[in-house]
């Protein structure tokens, strides 16, 4: 054997070894594993994607479909700032009101009443689609009760678009409340077409998906299978209402947002479960995961790692087909433009992220 070839397995030995240490990244002071690594899996991440996210270049992509129905985005993205202030901020609701894509979103106060949700319109097609609205036969997502509930707006009175806004305000009240009574067992059954769909069914099969940025953070599994009983002292709850430009129709949400913090490792775990949505989305589970930079020991960067997987309506047959690649494209392209847009804001000096 010659020289040149009795060297080559020790430099390949040599390019293993700092290729590990490339994707592994440093080893902390007290000798753990570098909290970087807890992405992979739950993003679902190559090691090239896993290099990038490292060197600062961020990440958007679609994972595979766990069910026929189902859209799963995962991103993530390094920012050099305080991650105490993304954390303040989406407490307020603060970033979404900068976003194009929202076109109302308020809280909900800390006991919830009808009035939060005043400000909220009804577009001029949804009123359309619930003056015709029938079981098994409406272009909005409702309940069976939802929809016999309606009956009583005067449509053919002038002022039925107010009274049709009145009635569908407290429809969505009535949902919140029936689900902080109850938790996710007591989910409305979308029955606005045929077959109906369980969204309590839906939700609890999205919290249980693996893996998962979850994963990292089990008391905040155990609050969503056990709400509304058992707290949590390191995580904080509130609720919102949000209606956003998405597809061909403005969709309106109800939302559970609950804010975890491990005090051992400092991360941030953020989860959006959904409540109700007036299209499309038939269950929603947003999850983003706050990762300290290992670094940046005074928290002044950070990895911010979001995951959305959601069951979105009429994507089975010919049409889903079609339209799957579609939405998927401009999912990943929307949260791309989300994870630079966040990362430019956060990093410019006094700007509001």
């Amino acid at each position: 054997m010659t020289g040149t070839a009795r060297t080559r397995p020790v430099l390949a030995a040599l390019m293993l070894l700092v290729l590990v240490w490339l994707l592994a990244g440093s080893v902390n002071a007290v000798g753990t594993a570098d909290p970087r690594l807890s992405l992979k899996s739950p993003l679902q991440l190559s090691d090239a994607d896993l290099a990038a996210l490292l060197e600062g270049t961020p990440v958007a992509k679609t994972l595979t479909a766990s069910a026929s129905r189902e859209m799963t985005t995962v991103g993530g993205i390094r920012i050099r700032s305080g991650m105490a202030r993304f954390v303040e901020q989406f407490k307020t609701l603060e970033g979404f009101r900068t976003s194009q894509f929202v076109l109302q979103i308020e809280k909900f106060g800390p006991t919830p009443r009808l009035s939060d949700l005043d400000k909220l319109t009804l577009e001029p097609d949804d009123f359309e689609s619930l003056r015709t609205c029938r079981v098994g036969d409406c272009d909005v997502q409702l309940s069976a009760d939802d929809i016999n509930r309606l009956a009583q707006v005067s449509w053919k009175s002038a002022t039925a678009a107010q009274e049709a806004a009145v009635v569908y305000r407290a429809i969505l009240f009535d949902h919140l409340a029936r689900y902080r009574a109850g938790g996710t067992k007591s989910l409305l059954h979308y029955q606005d077409r045929e077959p109906s769909v369980s969204l309590a069914d839906e939700t609890e099969s999205l919290v249980e998906a693996r893996p998962s940025l979850l994963d990292d953070a089990p008391p905040i599994r155990d609050l969503i299978r056990t709400y509304p009983h058992g707290t949590d002292p390191q995580t904080q709850e509130f609720f919102y209402w949000v209606k956003e430009a998405f597809g061909f129709k403005p969709v309106v949400s109800l939302n559970h947002t609950r804010v975890h913090t491990d005090a051992t490792t400092g991360r941030v775990t953020i989860v959006t479960t959904q409540i109700y949505a007036s299209h499309y989305m038939e269950g929603s589970l947003s999850i983003s995961a706050l990762v300290p930079a290992p670094s940046a020991s005074d928290g002044s960067a950070f990895y911010w790692a979001y995951a959305n997987r959601a069951r979105v309506g009429r994507l089975s047959g010919v049409l889903g087909v079609l339209a799957r690649p579609i939405m998927q494209r401009r999912a990943r392209s929307g949260l791309l433009k989300s994870l630079l847009q966040t990362r430019q804001r956060f990093e410019a000096a006094g700007s509001v992220p």
